[in-house]
């Protein structure tokens, strides 16, 4: 066991939640989304619009202008961090990766409001084996051979495949990769015979076939915390759903992972995603790095 790496874990998670608790009292909620205690939207580092320089403001102008309420708009600095920003009940909305999003709602009961549109008005995606179109790799043929994977925490880059192929009774060297885009890279250059990915890559990128469809992944949600005045809850979502309706919109949008839009969505449209994870004797928490921390340290203390 590397004890280290757990010490590591479980001090950053700890930091994380602390800084999230802070020293202040119970929030006045009669007043969230006034200048004195604003609207608290924030980010998971996947979606920061850095790229673009200015989107960040544009997006929190944009939130005040068409909700009438102060908003505060943030990137969180970690997965941990963007998690436990509802520790507190300190952050009334948040976008987050699907699986940052299944480990928030189960220990925050924070709930999707909206869900993220991409090209064409897509809600979600295929998760795919890919092959070179050179070779010629066939499903049946991976066996005793090196399979890409984004990383043990990505639901199409290793989750969803790797159940897949289980059930495929395939027997195969799993290596992971630093990303979705080094993870083709290197199946390009023969490193691995399949690579999974999404199948976006499939038709942006030559010499690439799919060997198979591992599973549909509903695209990810923004969610609200749990407590949140109704009313305010909807002048947000409005607004998200109208920041598409402007260029500066849509440009400071597309720089959140090629995000267009938002549409209304409710849980039951992320439950096949979670029921699959606990059919195969795992849980939301083996999603995200540090993920069993954030349980643990959101327990309460009970005296020996």
């Amino acid at each position: 066991m590397n004890t280290k790496a757990m010490n590591v874990g479980f001090a950053a998670g700890l930091t994380a939640i602390l800084f999230m608790s802070g020293c202040a009292g119970k929030r006045d909620e009669a007043t969230v989304g006034t200048p004195a205690n604003p609207l608290v939207v924030v980010l998971s580092p996947a979606y920061s619009p850095a790229s673009v320089p200015g989107a960040e403001e544009t997006i929190k102008k944009h939130l005040e202008s068409a909700s009438g309420l102060t908003v505060q708009v943030r990137v969180a600095p970690t997965q941990t961090e963007a998690i436990n920003a509802f520790a507190a009940g300190k952050t009334d909305a948040a976008l987050l990766r699907l699986e940052e999003y299944l480990v928030a709602r189960q220990e925050h009961g924070v709930s999707p409001g909206l869900q993220a549109l991409r090209e064409g008005g897509a809600s979600d995606y295929e998760a795919v084996l890919l092959a070179r179109q050179d070779k010629k790799t066939s499903l049946d043929g991976l066996t005793g051979g090196k399979i890409g994977f984004v990383g043990p925490y990505s639901i199409s880059g290793f989750t969803l495949p790797s159940i897949y192929l289980k059930k495929a009774g395939e027997k195969f060297t799993p290596v992971f990769s630093g990303g979705h885009d080094e993870n083709v890279e290197r199946l390009l250059k023969g490193e691995f015979d399949a690579a999974a990915t999404y199948a976006r890559y499939a038709s942006k990128r030559k010499g690439l076939k799919v060997l198979a469809v591992t599973g549909r992944i509903p695209n990810e949600p923004l969610v609200v915390r749990r407590g949140l005045d109704a009313a305010k809850r909807e002048k947000l979502l409005a607004a998200f759903v109208s920041l598409s309706s402007k260029p500066e919109g849509r440009k400071a949008l597309g720089a959140m992972a090629d995000i267009t839009g938002f549409r209304p969505v409710d849980a039951s449209v992320y439950k096949p995603i979670h029921d699959i994870i606990r059919k195969e004797g795992k849980s939301v928490y083996d999603l995200v790095p540090d993920g069993w921390n954030i349980h643990r340290l959101n327990q309460p203390y009970f005296p020996d």
